[in-house]
């Protein structure tokens, strides 16, 4: 063995090591503090998982015979697309509330990293390399909001067909505006991507349920109580950071909803208002202090 020789050894051995640590405890990050991340950070975290299992990949003698180097083609192909499927939005709702499940998608995106990578490396020399820095742009791009930040999107979250059940939640005599409000707030909250973390049943999320939100108390992280009035729905869903509710996850709520629901691109506020008058028709306690205006037009 010549000195040239075992120094890369030595290389390998160092870099599959270092990968390994990173890779592992990515895996284990789930299990420790699931809970006290914000999506951005989360999928940085992502990245490095990739950073790891991309170093122990390579840190891997691949094979050199010509016969075999082609069928590499197919893993080094497939491995990315499993990968962008196991970090399918819709899912990271469940996840965050389920260590052990989340911890297992964890182990699956370096599994999956690590074959990517290897099999790239396996089939052209140097093109390992590429593909660690293609996975890891593609998690970072993810920390950044493309692909996961929720936004309208009929592939995703199809406007559902009217439903019975929800036009029940006001008089049928109710205000022809106010129900077109409503309507529109029910499908907004499945095309805005609100349904990943908030029920409308009462069943416990990522999120608050709607169900009975409106009008009633919400304990806050810091001690303090705030009734679910129509400023309180407002800065929850435009400012989020503004206040934490205790028991929940701080973080997790996005900021993004504010320059899709006002600015200068949205004046009348349409949509945020419907969200909100739909949320109070889930509620038995809203009121006026808890809905938003009612346009002049149903005025009239």
């Amino acid at each position: 063995m010549t000195e040239a020789t075992s120094k890369v050894r030595l290389v390998r051995m160092v870099m599959g090591v270092i990968g390994a640590v990173i890779a592992g405890g990515g895996v284990i990050a789930p299990l420790v503090s699931h809970e006290t991340t914000t999506i951005a950070v989360h999928h940085l975290l992502h990245a490095g998982m990739a950073v790891g299992a991309g170093l122990l990949a390579l840190s891997l003698p691949a094979t050199r015979i010509d016969r075999e180097r082609s069928f590499w083609i197919w893993p080094a192909v497939t491995a990315p697309a499993i990968g962008v499927l196991l970090m399918w939005p819709s899912e990271y709702a469940h996840l965050i509330s389920h260590p052990w499940p989340h911890s297992l998608e964890h182990l699956s995106i370096v599994l999956v990293t690590l074959l990517a990578v290897y099999a790239a490396q396996a089939y052209v020399r140097g093109l390992g390399w590429l593909m660690l820095v293609l996975v890891v742009a593609m998690d970072a791009a993810c920390a950044g909001g493309f692909g996961v930040s929720p936004g309208p999107s009929f592939l995703l979250n199809p406007v559902p067909r009217h439903n019975a059940t929800a036009s029940r939640a006001r008089p049928i005599n109710a205000v022809k505006k106010a129900i077109t409000l409503h309507a529109m707030g029910a499908n907004l909250y499945n095309t805005m991507g609100c349904s990943g973390c908030h029920s409308v049943d009462g069943a416990k999320g990522v999120g608050p349920s709607w169900k009975d939100l409106a009008g009633y108390p919400q304990n806050l992280s810091d001690g303090k109580t705030a009734i679910a009035d129509y400023s309180f729905l407002r800065t929850m869903i435009l400012d989020p950071g503004k206040m934490d509710l205790a028991g929940y996850p701080a973080g997790v709520m996005p900021d993004t909803y504010k320059a899709m629901l006002a600015g200068p691109k949205h004046p009348h506020q349409t949509e945020l208002n419907a969200i909100i008058w739909y949320i109070n028709t889930l509620s038995n306690r809203a009121g006026k202090a808890s809905e938003p205006t009612v346009p002049d037009q149903a005025a009239k």
